[in-house]
C-alpha cells in the first residue's frame, strides 16, 4: 500500500504526549494508600458502621458467619496442609474467630497465641476450647492494631491472618507480622470480590444512598508487600462454589444482616433483589458466580 504523506517518527514522547506527561507528574498511589483510601471510603458509607460494632453483634455474627458451620472443614484442612505446621512450633493466629486454626493446631501440640477483639467470637472459641478438651492456646482480646510486640514475647515459628485483614494501615500490619515471625508468615484474603461484596455495591445505594466501594483483593496485598520489600509468594486456592440457601428467606435472613436493613421497606428491596438474582439448582438456591482466594505466604528471616 502506497502512502501519501510521510510518517514522522516522535522522537520525544514525554513532551509531545501530554497524558504520558501528567501520568508522569502524578504517579500511581502506592498500594498500601491505596488500601488505606479504600478502608476510608468505607467510613465514609451511610450507615455502613465499623468492623467493631459489626463483630460486637452476637446476631450477626451468628446469622452470617456460623451458618454452615462444619461445612469447611475440607479447606480449613486444606489450609493447614499448605502451611506445613509442624507439631510443637510456637504460633500466632490474628483474628482467630472460634478457632477455625487454632483448636486443630493446639491438638498437635502446638502453643497457639490466639489475638480476637470480637467478643462473640470470644465466647464461640471458649465453647469449643472447654468441649474439645483443647489446652495451650492463649487469648489477647485486641485488634491487632492495639497489640504491643513485647506482649507477644519471643518471636513465633508460624503467623496465621485468614480473612482477617481488616485494618486501615495495611503496611504497619503486615510489618508488625513479619517483626515478631521467626518462620513463616502465612495471609488468606480474596482473590476475586466475594458474592456479598458484589451484593452490597447492587443495594447500598438503594438502601442507604451512597456507594459501596468494594473491598480490597490478594493482589493489593502482594504489591503492598513488594513495596515494603517483601517478595513473598502467591497462589490462588480452588473457586469457592457459589453461596447456597434453603430457600429464598434463608438468603433474606443472612443480607438483612450485612446490610443492616432496618425499615420494611428495606427489607421489600432486598427480597425483591434477590427473587431476581438467586438461581434455583436442585432443591436449593445460588448466588453470585463463586469466589476465589489466594494463600500469600514468606519466611520472615529471608526478608
Amino acid at each position: 500500500m502506497r502512502l501519501n504523506k510521510p510518517i514522522y517518527m516522535n522522537t520525544n514522547p514525554r513532551q509531545a504526549d501530554p497524558v504520558r506527561a501528567t501520568a508522569d507528574a502524578c504517579p500511581p498511589l502506592p498500594f498500601r494508600e491505596r488500601w488505606r483510601q479504600l478502608k476510608l471510603a468505607h467510613c465514609a458509607v451511610p450507615n455502613y458502621g465499623n468492623s467493631r460494632k459489626f463483630w460486637g453483634s452476637k446476631k450477626k455474627i451468628h446469622t452470617v458467619y456460623t451458618k454452615g458451620d462444619g461445612k469447611h472443614d475440607e479447606k480449613t484442612a486444606a489450609r493447614l496442609a499448605a502451611m506445613k505446621i509442624m507439631e510443637g512450633c510456637r504460633v500466632l493466629d490474628i483474628g482467630a474467630g472460634p478457632g477455625t486454626y487454632a483448636i486443630p493446631l493446639a491438638k498437635i501440640g502446638c502453643r497457639v497465641t490466639v489475638v480476637e477483639p470480637s467478643p462473640v467470637m470470644r465466647d464461640l472459641l471458649a465453647t469449643r476450647i472447654r468441649k474439645e478438651k483443647v489446652k495451650n492456646i492463649v487469648v489477647i482480646p485486641k485488634r491487632w492494631e492495639d497489640v504491643d510486640l513485647e506482649e507477644l514475647g519471643e518471636p513465633f515459628d508460624a503467623v496465621i491472618a485468614s480473612f482477617s485483614l481488616t485494618m486501615m494501615d495495611m503496611g504497619e500490619a503486615l510489618a508488625k507480622m513479619n517483626a515478631c515471625c521467626k518462620g513463616t508468615v502465612h495471609l488468606f484474603w480474596f482473590l476475586t470480590e466475594p458474592t456479598w461484596a458484589q451484593v452490597n455495591r447492587d443495594l447500598w445505594p438503594l438502601l442507604h444512598g451512597g456507594t459501596f466501594p468494594g473491598e480490597p483483593t490478594a493482589d493489593w496485598l502482594w504489591q503492598i508487600l513488594c513495596e515494603m520489600g517483601i517478595y513473598a509468594s502467591i497462589r490462588p486456592e480452588p473457586q469457592v462454589s457459589q453461596s447456597r440457601y434453603a430457600n429464598e428467606g434463608e438468603a433474606a435472613e443472612e443480607f438483612l444482616q450485612r446490610l443492616n436493613c432496618t425499615t420494611a421497606a428495606h427489607e421489600e428491596i432486598l427480597r425483591n433483589y434477590l427473587h431476581n438474582v438467586l438461581k434455583r439448582d436442585g432443591d436449593s438456591f445460588v448466588l453470585g458466580n463463586g469466589t476465589r482466594s489466594a494463600h500469600i505466604w514468606w519466611n520472615a528471616t529471608d526478608q
